[in-house]
């Protein structure tokens, strides 16, 4: 039986408890309708990933695999990387990045977005911008987008709108409709996250995570040699962050810190020990200059081995460099119809070894390794095989096709981990010698310490 509802669809409900919730009810008509069910798996890309993910982390249990494609571990620290590629897109399209790179070849200066970005190339932080860079914007607005791929330029495009599709005078506006309906993405789920006081007089809003306190931008990039010091120091003087209601300010962005606690509690981020519970089976297309990134895969990979003493074995990756998704019947034979079978498999193979005791019950990483097939291992297909007649099970040749390797992210080269789950991180004092060899001078060290006066990002706790 294949089962879809509007609020398990991310383009229509992006509060992943409701989600979650939905799932587990759907669940119960079925029961009650139909009769038991044998086991349940979700399925789909993109933002059909984190319903999967997300619901798997939020009520562990509720499915018994997942295979996703175009995979987010969740949503919430994906929108760490959209907002970082806004603020470095209008960065980048400011006169402060203009003065910088000077007379510099378009090429170069592309290099170097790149070089802070994280990403494939220059690209990829456009179209975060382009595609979700207003999705927290409580109001009505009018998007800035990128309108010149090669050199980066932004204006106003289209007509006003808000992320409700109200009429216009039923949504918030700060000066002439402070409470009216918010249509930010928090402000979709205050149930969730609580309220508190908004930043018009006499509003309110959702509880928010979003943070870049400490986060020494381009940090990467600078000890590679990729950015001097000057454009490392100027970047992050600059760079500044968002307020409550997603305008971008000088301050750089400060959470609500009870909001932080109820991400992790509840499973909204994505959690490492809940995902080690399940078999999933991730297909990985390439997407490298758009926002499916191939790094995603291997964070989630990195959640599940940090809960699990590095133990990984019950999430299988697929990765393939011809596209987003298989196109071709050959290519949909080789990884959708096989994914499906081999996760068919995989779960009856657990309603032997590992029954549950109720339909939602969790089962332990050990019993989902011990059942799985023998079809389920990691491999890829080189992009030169567009039959995907060939699997390849040698991982070194698999990261040496340049269009299945991973890139990372503005938060990866400010020195975060591969996992990416940090919303907001703990701070240390500036060090001078944390930069060695790169030697600053007196006055862009005073800079430093003005621009990061509480400290910067220390990623070791």
């Amino acid at each position: 039986m294949v089962v879809d509802n509007s609020l398990t669809d991310s383009l229509f409900n992006s509060n992943r408890v409701l989600n979650a919730e939905t799932v587990m009810m759907m669940k119960e008509h079925i029961v009650d309708t139909y009769g038991e069910i044998s086991y349940t798996v979700g399925n789909g890309c993109s933002g059909g990933s984190i319903q999967q993910n997300t619901a798997a982390s939020i009520f562990p249990g509720l499915l018994d695999g997942i295979q996703p494609s175009c995979d987010y571990p969740d949503s919430i620290t994906t929108g760490l990387e959209v907002t970082d590629c806004v603020l470095l897109v209008n960065f980048y399209a400011g006169s402060d990045w203009a003065t910088l790179m000077g007379a510099l070849p378009q090429a170069q200066i592309n290099a170097k977005k790149a070089a802070i970005n994280g990403h494939l190339d220059h690209v990829g932080c456009q179209s975060w911008n382009n595609s979700f860079g207003f999705n927290n914007k409580p109001g009505n607005y009018v998007p800035t987008q990128v309108i010149n791929q090669t050199t980066g330029v932004i204006a106003p495009v289209g007509a006003p709108r808000n992320n409700c599709r109200l009429p216009a005078a039923l949504v918030y506006d700060p000066a002439t409709n402070p409470t009216g309906t918010r249509c930010g993405d928090p402000d979709l789920a205050t149930a969730v996250w609580g309220t508190t006081a908004g930043i018009a007089p006499g509003s309110t809003r959702a509880r928010q995570t979003g943070d870049n306190v400490g986060i020494q931008y381009g940090l990467k990039a600078l000890l590679g040699g990729a950015i001097t010091p000057e454009e490392f120091v100027t970047l992050n003087e600059k760079i500044g962050g968002v307020d409550a209601d997603s305008n971008r300010r000088a301050a750089r962005s400060t959470a609500d810190l009870p909001a932080l606690d109820i991400a992790y509690r509840a499973g909204i981020v994505a959690s490492g020990d809940h995902l080690g519970r399940l078999p999933i089976i991730d297909s990985r297309g390439f997407d490298e200059q758009g926002i499916h990134y191939i790094w995603r895969s291997f964070a989630e990979r990195a959640r599940i081995d940090a809960a699990n003493g590095g133990n990984h074995g019950n999430q299988v990756m697929w990765r393939y460099g011809t596209g987003l998704l298989p196109a071709t019947p050959a290519q949909i034979t080789a990884v959708t119809l096989q994914s499906f079978l081999t996760m068919d498999t995989w779960l009856s193979n657990l309603t032997v070894s590992a029954p549950k005791e109720t339909l939602n019950s969790v089962r332990s990483q050990a019993e989902v390794i011990e059942a799985k097939p023998a079809t389920a291992f990691d491999l890829c297909y080189l992009t030169g095989d567009a039959t995907f007649s060939t699997p390849v099970t040698d991982i070194a040749v698999c990261d040496a096709d340049p269009r299945l390797a991973k890139h990372s992210s503005p938060r990866q080269v400010a020195g975060g981990p591969l996992a990416e789950n940090i919303l907001k991180c703990r701070l240390k004092p500036l060090n001078s010698a944390e930069y060695l060899p790169i030697v600053f001078s007196t006055g862009q060290w005073a800079r430093l310490e003005a621009a990061f006066q509480g400290g910067v990002c220390d990623w070791s706790r």
